[in-house]
């Protein structure tokens, strides 16, 4: 099993760098920390752990699908009032949609997608779910962000909280996530599954899709970080051995691949 030290960052596609930025900066409250060679790397302006998404630019997906990006805001009031902002300025930034708010599992979301076709969520889980114990709905940010700091929208995101994947097999992707990959199991149900890294608070909701028609490429991934080269050469041939054991085909056939990399 893999020991990483965290669950660090995600990359995704989009059609235009100069349509999908403006939606991460001016509706999610991200900042862009490097610009070049036709991509983006962003991070939320609070970085509570680190977690960038970086955004290629010449590719976008070519069919909706269920992967997601969410930022969290600190009341639910919060989720009605970024709807009505996105319904107001839809057509200047090119959303493709805005889902009404909805409320399902201790939380309410509103959904949206941005003009390169990935959805995104803003979403607020209620201090029961958390009293519950569903660790995934205590607050994914150490300090709170003021109306102040991101003014005249009625809502404020304060942090990244979770992404999504797609996979064919909800047990078995539970199992490579937890046995191979050192992941940890924190909840899920009937429909889906939450894997996330003890180190980090974001986590991701890994679906099963029975019927998929398109599947995204490889530059839509989420990196796990190791502490040095050799512990990736060391879990390439983990990994290379547990194909051959688990039969598992792109993590047991996440639509998003996962990707290893090493601080040095």
């Amino acid at each position: 099993m893999l020991k990483p030290l965290g669950l660090t960052h995600g990359h995704y596609e989009c059609r235009s760098l100069g349509e999908t930025l403006p939606v991460f900066t001016d509706l999610l409250a991200m900042k862009v920390v490097a610009h070049s060679n036709g991509e983006a790397v962003v991070q939320h302006r609070i970085p509570t752990g680190g977690w960038w998404c970086t955004k290629p630019g010449p590719a976008h997906p070519t069919s909706r699908t269920t992967t997601t990006t969410a930022c969290g805001v600190a009341n639910a009031e919060e989720v009605d009032a970024a709807h009505a902002y996105l319904e107001a300025n839809k057509e200047r930034y090119g959303l493709r949609r805005v889902s009404p708010p909805r409320s399902q599992h201790f939380a309410r979301s509103v959904y949206f997608e941005e003009p390169g076709g990935n959805t995104l969520e803003i979403e607020h889980y209620e201090p029961q779910a958390a009293a519950e114990g569903r660790t995934i709905a205590r607050p994914h940010w150490n300090r709170e962000l003021k109306e102040r700091d991101f003014p005249g929208r009625g809502y404020v995101p304060q942090a990244l909280t979770h992404g999504t994947l797609e996979c064919d097999d909800k047990e078995a992707s539970a199992a490579f996530y937890s046995g191979v990959l050192g992941l940890q199991i924190a909840g899920g149900g009937r429909l889906s599954v939450y894997i996330k890294h003890a180190a980090t608070p974001w986590y991701l909701v890994v679906l099963p899709i029975k019927r998929r028609k398109k599947f995204l490429s490889p530059a839509n991934r989420f990196t796990l970080t190791l502490g040095s080269a050799k512990e990736v050469e060391d879990a390439h041939a983990e990994l290379r051995l547990a194909k051959g054991v688990t039969g598992f085909s792109r993590c047991s056939g996440a639509t998003a691949a996962l990707r290893l990399s090493s601080r040095i």
